[in-house]
């Protein structure tokens, strides 16, 4: 495998003279025997207007100074040196717990927090690396539209809360389920255990789940369950749109919410023994935790703002 070598001091120089003789990075990458994107990049370390090769050099030097005393900055503080493996161990990932220090007014890379884990051999509270899936091959056929149902793609734009996603977690032993609902805006999640999933428990669980929420819009896919769809709009005066058939994945944030359930409840537990109190704790796991897409707040800080405005 080909290795990166940073340049050297006598090459900077080199640099500079055919620089300022009109060489073109191209010819002096030949020169050099570097790669032209090399030496453009190198370029743009100028200081009013010139490459100075002592400056770069020196700028270089003091780059990969600080990249270095930050990976060691979780090791030298240490409230960091507790706070991390906690949080690795709650299931959060090194993003997120960049993420969230950073919005605590405390930066800390997220190299610096994989150099630490990979350090201490903290490796196993990486959390995806413990629940990898691959994904299979997606089929992409469509179905004919059938008894009036809207299609996803006439959603109509998430610009705040009310727009959810739903799907059912199902257990091989019996005829309980988990219903889960995912807000599109907050990220704020709900999970109900129902009995069965005939029609007139399904429609209860949402209106339970859903009375004190704001609905604008419901997208599910096209499990014979949600054949009450119809019923659902009446009850909670909403719309409910449908993925296409065999397109699941098209709702990927209910899915991915699933994803984490399963965590919690791996397929092979029997949902009727799952108590209320672990429902409980896997919610306020998921609407508790710092993500990416809202700015390293959690579910439950963003739907408190959506509903206090």
């Amino acid at each position: 495998m080909k290795k990166f070598k940073h340049l050297g001091y006598e090459e900077r120089v080199t640099l500079s003279f055919l620089q300022a003789e009109g060489w073109s990075t191209r010819d002096i990458g030949k020169k050099l025997n570097r790669h032209h994107s090399c030496i453009a990049y190198e370029l743009k370390k100028k200081v009013k207007g010139l490459y100075i090769a002592k400056k770069a050099h020196h700028k270089s030097y003091w780059r990969r100074y600080l990249s270095k005393k930050q990976c060691m900055k979780v090791v030298l503080d240490s409230d960091l040196f507790r706070f991390i493996p906690e949080k690795l161990k709650e299931g959060w990932s090194p993003e997120r717990i960049s993420g969230y220090l950073k919005l605590q007014g405390k930066s800390v890379s997220t190299k610096a927090i994989y150099k630490f884990v990979y350090s201490r051999c903290l490796e196993r509270y990486l959390f995806w690396r413990k629940h990898h899936r691959k994904s299979g091959c997606k089929k992409k056929r469509y179905g004919k539209a059938r008894d009036g149902r809207k299609y996803i793609e006439n959603r109509p734009e998430t610009l705040c809360s009310g727009h959810w996603e739903g799907d059912f977690i199902v257990s091989s032993h019996n005829t309980f389920s988990l219903l889960v609902l995912v807000d599109r805006y907050s990220r704020d999640t709900i999970i109900r255990r129902i009995p069965n999933r005939k029609h007139v428990i399904v429609t209860r669980a949402f209106f339970d789940s859903l009375r004190n929420m704001p609905v604008k819009t419901i997208t599910l896919d096209n499990d014979i369950s949600f054949n009450c769809w119809k019923k659902l709009e009446k009850m909670l005066r909403c719309s409910v749109y449908f993925c296409h058939p065999y397109h699941s994945w098209e709702k990927g944030l209910v899915e991915n919410a699933n994803r984490w359930i399963r965590c919690f409840v791996p397929k092979r537990k029997d949902l009727r023994e799952v108590t209320d109190l672990e429902l409980r704790s896997i919610e306020g796991f998921l609407n508790e935790i710092p993500r990416q897409c809202l700015g390293f707040r959690t579910a439950k800080e963003v739907l408190l703002e959506t509903t206090s405005v």
